[in-house]
């Protein structure tokens, strides 16, 4: 059905396709070297096959079901096309495919769906060939889990673990789509009223352009009235734009091999770091990174010496860090990554420069890695506690990166010395008749805990709480304002620090305003060792909370292999 350019010597041609013409063999799919990985998650994919059911049940009110647009480019007289836009669509229709052939027990059908991911004759060709080729290191999982026949019923050979994220999206939307044609009520011939819904009823716009550079500018031009990319596929489109064509191969298999590696975000942040290691300075925050690395670092002349020399390393010991691969031995590395571990909690992102550049300078296995590492977590960690400016700590921790270049051990690096000012800022807020509202308590809570040996998890509602022993509001227990005289009594101290522990959803509901004997048992049974350790006080009155704020203040200082408190300080 063309709706303009029906003309083969128009650059342009657009048309209306059923998702049975698009792969009944005229085109054979490739993912451009731009193109970001795949993405969709099983809440897409499952999305996507109910959307369709629903719209198949509703058959007599509609004539056909819009799948949106694929954009292709595509040389005059050749079967290959490239995929410009649209390609999670056509990656999670393959997958669907498969799943419906291998669950199909008729053999001839199974074929029929089969040819629609793979054809052994090619026309004119004489071999096999598949109607759609990813990226390669997917790609190979792809293959083995999806296209070939059987394979949607088998787990990957390799632990999950091991996956990059593009992978696990592809197993788990497999899985997902599987799941959902396998589901009550699901039977042979429902699924194959689908897949005959989605050939011969489900169409999408599909607009050829017969140049590959044209329709990167059309996809471009729509990003400014569209929903954009990620700002990692955004980064990766303009630097590998920017390098000659004959580099763009390598350097997609580059950036490929970086994204198998890190998260998107990781790898966009990962740009940021770099620019913070190379030039140090606030005045580059304000630019978009990716266009700074693209002047700075010539990526029009040397790009690939850019991905080869800074993004594929630092890749791989970012890779390291995350995986807590760094340090000499066993001992080493567990101590790292939980030094690591802590920071991301209270700070995910401001100290990466500081430690890559450790890294690179010293390499992972170093003797001094531990003690910087634990300088740097107890710096971030004060920092944060004592309210420092943040543009005051972006300096110092880049002037921090002058420190590591020069090859100064961590014990006399002066910007990741612990000073009196800072120390005693720290203090004062943990004091503070308010702590329990700053935005950093429930990640200290869960600190104070992990260092007394239990990690109860991040904050979230329903399973780890905040709760206040002396509640907000004592009016619902006569026992509170006798024990602390007045409701401003209780204001004084019900936000300390020393006046809160962490319970889950239910136990916090269930603890409300209760009286501390009925409290006390709440907290002693409960899994969390804050709550336990205060369910140890025989009653809750002023004194105890002031003492209590004092000992955990200890504990956490001494966790930072820092002195405790002094007399009178």
């Amino acid at each position: 059905m063309p709706l303009a350019g029906g003309d083969a010597s128009e650059p342009i041609v657009a048309e209306v396709l059923t998702v049975g013409a698009l792969l009944d063999g005229r085109y054979r799919f490739r993912l451009a070297c731009f193109q970001r990985a795949y993405a969709w998650k099983p809440e897409n994919a499952v999305r996507l096959v109910c959307d369709i059911r629903s719209a198949m049940q509703r058959e007599a009110s509609r004539r056909f079901f819009p799948l949106g647009r694929l954009m292709l480019a595509k040389a005059p007289g050749s079967p290959d096309v490239e995929i410009v836009d649209g390609h999670q669509r056509l990656v999670t229709l393959t997958i669907l495919f498969a799943v419906l052939r291998d669950l199909e027990a008729d053999p001839g059908r199974a074929e029929r769906l089969h040819r629609l991911i793979a054809v052994d004759q090619w026309p004119s060709r004489g071999e096999a060939q598949d109607l759609l080729t990813i990226q390669e290191l997917p790609g190979r999982l792809f293959a083995s889990i999806v296209k070939r026949r059987g394979s949607t019923e088998f787990d990957p050979d390799v632990p999950r673990e091991a996956l990059s994220e593009s992978e696990r999206n592809i197993v788990d939307n497999r899985d997902g789509i599987r799941s959902e044609l396998l589901a009550p009520g699901m039977t042979d011939e429902i699924r194959r009223a689908l897949a005959d819904y989605i050939l011969s009823s489900c169409r999408l716009v599909t607009i050829t352009v017969d140049n590959a550079d044209l329709a990167w500018e059309m996809l471009n031009t729509e990003q400014n009235t569209r929903l954009a990319f990620s700002h990692a596929d955004e980064a990766k489109s303009l630097i590998l734009s920017a390098m000659p064509a004959e580099a763009h191969i390598t350097a997609a298999g580059l950036w490929e091999n970086c994204e198998s590696m890190l998260t998107p975000e990781d790898m966009f942040r990962l740009l940021s770091h770099i620019r913070a290691m190379s030039w140090r300075g606030k005045s580059q925050s304000a630019r978009p990174v990716e266009m700074e690395i693209v002047e700075r670092f010539g990526v029009a002349n040397q790009g690939l010496a850019f991905m080869a020399e800074h993004l594929v390393p630092y890749a791989n010991r970012l890779k390291d860090v995350r995986r807590g691969y760094v340090g000499r031995d066993d001992g080493e590395r567990m101590s790292i990554a939980r030094s690591v571990d802590f920071m991301t909690w209270i700070e995910p992102h401001s100290w990466v420069p500081a430690l890559l550049l450790w890294l690179k300078v010293q390499g992972p296995n170093a003797a001094h890695t531990v003690d910087f590492i634990r300088r740097l977590e107890c710096l971030v960690w004060l920092s944060k506690i004592a309210g420092v400016d943040p543009g005051v700590q972006e300096t110092r921790l880049l002037r921090l990166l002058d420190e590591i270049e020069a090859g100064t051990l961590p014990k006399v690096m002066p910007k990741l010395q612990i000073d009196a000012t800072l120390r005693a800022h720290a203090i004062t807020n943990l004091r503070s008749a308010n702590f329990a509202g700053k935005h950093y308590a429930g990640c200290l809570l869960r600190r104070i805990s992990a260092t007394m040996g239990s990690d109860p998890g991040p904050i979230l509602r329903d399973e780890v709480t905040i709760e206040h022993i002396l509640p907000r509001n004592p009016h619902g227990c006569k026992a509170w304002l006798t024990l602390f005289r007045t409701p401003d009594g209780c204001k004084a101290h019900h936000q300390k620090l020393g006046n809160v522990v962490l319970l889950s959803g239910r136990d916090n509901q269930r603890a409300g305003t209760l009286s501390w004997d009925e409290k006390r048992e709440i907290l002693r049974a409960s899994p969390f060792l804050l709550a336990q350790d205060a369910a140890k006080e025989a009653d809750w009155t002023a004194q105890t909370i002031a003492r209590r704020t004092e000992s955990l203040i200890n504990l956490l200082l001494v966790s930072f292999d820092l002195q405790p408190l002094a007399k009178g300080e």
